[in-house]
């Protein structure tokens, strides 16, 4: 643990959660057990050795970071206790993270933003030998790249110098990193989603991007209702046949073929959609939309209607920053106050899962099989085995969005922050952006096999 993190943690919030780990029974069993033995025996340094049995531990663990693994345990099945969840300086938290700051965190982040420089120029070339040339949506949008003969002669020489000339040689494995991608748009891109049949990104202004085989390209300017109204969550049927995004003044759309339907103001709601979840497949899906005033609104979607069920509160009424469904019946949404709700039905009932003594506001939820991780916006991870949560140590910066899809995990956040899953930990990989980054999707066969992370300006980046 560096000096830094040991500021920001201290020893004493570390202890509270030691206090709770196995280790810390067995060397108050040890510590005991050493007592009597001096007691009984006379020999003093029995008690010498049983304070160092209790005392050494923890100092151990908390300076070489072991301490970041003690898992903070809840009860089983979920159960909570009166006062669940008013962890450590909640109270603090909870003042400084209302709904409506939570609702207005992509705004501040772009006022941060106001005085970065960022190349355009330089940004645009690495999209264009990332994604390749034009892409087209419709008559009016139109974007291509261009390289010229002298870059390509220039590249197939290099290429000539470095190829092996032995025939027993090999070149070395050269591990895939992240690549810029040539956007057609500067609007901030706030959520991304990948499918069999390609992935979407949506933001502000009401724009959808659309990753077709050639690059990106605009599928739809202005959002559901032409109003412009920012799209904060974007989703997809499992087939990918449909994709489905909502945000501001409760705008919805649902867009298939090319073809975009306007379902905003679902029961009569006109309160901020922070995010949309969809299961089922296109013709026969169900829709999940919860807000920033805690309410979740479940849909079925049918012969071009949504049959709309009553609007329910999960939770305390905290803004709920994001919702995930592993298939029909499993699913999780997370609050900006330490809450993780789980449901296995459909959405019909949802149950608290954790957290306690989280001490950070959720930003993003996701599962895969008994799995559940969520993104924190104090840089954490915190993973669910199906009955202990576990705090992992993943950026110093905010991160804002998670992804998880079998083994593999990506989670992305401020200044270009990307962490990846590796052996049970969470590890920053390099990013070719300082951006502020609020979206991120492992890739599917359909999106190029690309992993995909968007953020400000119009950031897109791709591995």
């Amino acid at each position: 643990m560096t000096a830094a993190e040991s500021e920001r943690r201290g020893f004493f919030a570390y202890y509270r959660e030691y206090a709770k780990s196995g280790v810390h029974a067995a060397s108050a069993a040890a510590l005991t057990a050493l007592i009597g033995i001096a007691s009984f025996t006379g020999v003093r340094w029995f008690v010498l050795v049983a304070i160092a049995v209790y005392v050494l531990p923890p100092v151990f663990l908390y300076f070489t970071g072991e301490g970041e693994r003690v898992p903070s345990v809840v009860g089983e099945g979920g159960e909570s206790n009166d006062g669940r969840g008013s962890g450590r300086g909640e109270g603090d938290r909870r003042d400084n993270r209302s709904s409506d700051a939570a609702e207005s965190r992509v705004s501040q982040r772009e006022q941060r933003l106001d005085g970065d420089d960022h190349d355009r120029e330089t940004k645009a070339d690495v999209g264009s030998n990332d994604v390749g040339s034009a892409a087209t949506a419709g008559p009016t949008n139109e974007r291509g790249s261009e390289t010229t003969g002298a870059d390509d002669e220039s590249e197939s020489e290099s290429e000539d110098e470095d190829e092996p000339t032995d025939e027993d040689e090999t070149a070395p494995d050269v591990e895939p990193g992240w690549k810029t991608a040539n956007a057609p748009t500067e609007e901030s891109l706030l959520d991304v989603v990948a499918t069999a049949d390609g992935a979407y990104a949506v933001g502000e202004n009401g724009v959808v991007l659309a990753r077709e085989d050639d690059g990106w390209a605009i599928a739809v300017e202005g959002g559901p209702t032409a109003n412009g109204n920012p799209l904060r969550g974007v989703d997809a049927t499992a087939d990918g046949g449909a994709v489905w995004f909502a945000g501001d003044s409760g705008v919805l759309g649902r867009y298939r073929d090319g073809e975009l339907t306007d379902h905003s103001a679902p029961e009569d709601r006109t309160s901020t959609w922070t995010d949309v979840a969809v299961t089922g497949t296109a013709g026969d899906e169900r829709v999940h939309l919860v807000n920033g005033s805690g309410e979740l609104l479940r849909g079925r979607y049918d012969d071009g209607r949504v049959s709309w069920g009553g609007v329910e509160k999960p939770g305390s009424g905290s803004s709920i920053s994001a919702v995930s469904f592993v298939d029909d019946d499993r699913g999780h949404l997370c609050d900006t106050s330490q809450g993780v709700y789980g449901t296995t039905d459909g959405g019909e009932s949802y149950e608290r899962v954790g957290i306690d003594d989280a001490n950070a506001a959720f930003t993003g939820v996701d599962a895969a099989g008994s799995t559940v991780v969520v993104s924190c916006d104090d840089g954490a991870v915190f993973r669910y085995d199906g009955s202990v949560w576990t705090r992992l140590h993943a950026a110093e910066t905010e991160l804002s969005a998670i992804d998880l899809a079998g083994e593999s995990g990506l989670a992305a956040g401020d200044a270009g922050t990307v962490v990846e899953l590796v052996d049970g930990g969470w590890e920053t990989v390099e990013a070719p952006v300082d951006a502020d980054l609020s979206g991120v999707t492992i890739g599917q066969s359909g999106s190029d096999g690309s992993d995909i992370a968007v953020g400000t300006d119009g950031t897109v980046i791709e591995r």
